[in-house]
């Protein structure tokens, strides 16, 4: 009984050794399989990882400007400069953009476009490379950013370069010049920019028109401007002391552009100057005729006309003394066919204008009709508050 007892103990024991076992059998194989697939995970990951950080590094070096420059400087000897050309570079003031451009273009003709890396500090947003034609710098070319994308965490930042501008720095000098003489308050304009002291030479042309005006008043001088080193042949326009525009005849002789203007440009006479240069001048003539009140005993009659010292009221003066007794009596004078004209505003001290009449009279002892025909060039001055008679020019001797 003790022997059955313990056999079945034995067997029992076994059976739940056997149990023990297939339970152990079954479970240690499933951690090996999630072990597994764990490892099988992670390789794969740093498999696509490192594939990943691979691309962007790739991406990130392809995208330096450096790599778009082939390009760029293959499309400019191409295309050529003159879209992409700024101003960076020693030229005329009276040069256009376009001009410069065209200059450029033909600085680099002919020539094999290359690039260098820049020196000194860059700007990133804004690269810049050194331009050399037949190895020579020229310039730089500028880049510009046209699209980017951030990669790995922020960390790279992929971009996409185009051309922005090419700066040419080199020396272009063109062969031509200018030289123009006007009025000194006329204004010069050369291919539509006004030349100022920069271009005016220091001699000046003072003209003998005004050699009796310039005692009282200041009188416009001549000057003359002169520029050179101009890529294209210039445009020249004038204007006058009111700003209009004023025709003038332009020489070109080879690569020089010459232009001289020594007249003043005419207009209209204001109607109260008008008035007071036709009443001063029949005063004028009519103190020579004898028919101006008391002017056979001085030049009062006529004196508040001219300044005090004027040369003038001298020469009326020895008239009247040794002269005046001469004219033939005759009737009272009648003045015909006034004309005032060709009237020049030269600055605000001084005017002229032309003065045209004839002077009808009948002579005393025979009846005869006498004609004298004053025409004149009238200068005046502002002097003290008032418009002076400076100067007299005789256009048409007296008949």
């Amino acid at each position: 009984m003790a022997g059955r007892t313990q056999n079945y103990q034995l067997r029992n024991d076994q059976k739940r050794n056997d149990q023990q076992k297939k339970s152990r059998q079954k479970k240690f194989p499933l951690f090996w399989v999630l072990y597994l697939l764990f490892v099988i995970a992670m390789i794969i990951f740093w498999i696509r990882a490192v594939d990943y950080v691979k691309e962007c590094l790739v991406r990130y070096e392809e995208s330096q400007p450096v790599n778009s420059m082939e390009t760029i400087i293959a499309d400019l000897r191409k295309q050529g400069l003159e879209s992409y050309v700024r101003i960076d570079g020693e030229m005329s003031r009276f040069d256009s953009q376009e001009a410069f451009a065209k200059a450029a273009q033909r600085l680099v003709s002919g020539k094999i476009l290359d690039y260098a890396p820049a020196k000194g500090v860059q700007d990133p947003a804004a690269p810049k490379y050194e331009l050399l034609a037949d190895g020579e710098p020229v310039g730089f070319v500028s880049l510009k950013e046209t699209s980017s994308e951030n990669l790995f965490l922020n960390l790279l930042k992929v971009s996409e370069w185009a051309l922005d501008h090419v700066e040419i720095n080199a020396i272009i000098k063109g062969e031509n010049s200018f030289e123009v003489t006007v009025p000194e308050n006329y204004q010069v304009l050369v291919n539509g920019i006004v030349a100022d002291d920069r271009e005016k030479a220091p001699e000046t042309q003072v003209s003998e028109e005004f050699a009796y005006a310039a005692e009282y008043v200041e009188v416009p001088d001549f000057v003359t401007y002169r520029g050179e080193g101009l890529l294209e042949t210039p445009t020249i326009q004038i204007l006058d002391q009111e700003g209009r525009q004023t025709e003038i005849a332009i020489e070109q002789k080879n690569t020089k552009t010459s232009a001289s203007l020594m007249t003043f440009t005419e207009s209209d006479i204001p109607e109260d100057l008008r008035k007071q240069v036709l009443e001063n001048t029949e005063r004028y003539t009519n103190f020579f005729s004898a028919d101006l009140p008391g002017c056979k005993g001085s030049v009062s009659p006529i004196k508040d006309m001219f300044p005090k010292d004027s040369y003038y009221l001298d020469l009326a003066d020895t008239y009247r003394r040794e002269d005046m007794w001469m004219y033939s009596a005759h009737s009272t004078p009648v003045f015909k066919n006034e004309v005032v004209d060709h009237y020049i505003r030269y600055n605000e001290e001084l005017f002229s204008c032309e003065v045209y009449f004839e002077k009808e009279m009948l002579l005393t002892k025979t009846g005869k009709k006498k004609v004298d025909v004053t025409n004149f060039r009238m200068y005046y001055g502002f002097l003290d508050g008032e418009w002076k008679i400076l100067d007299m020019v005789t256009l048409l001797a007296n008949e």
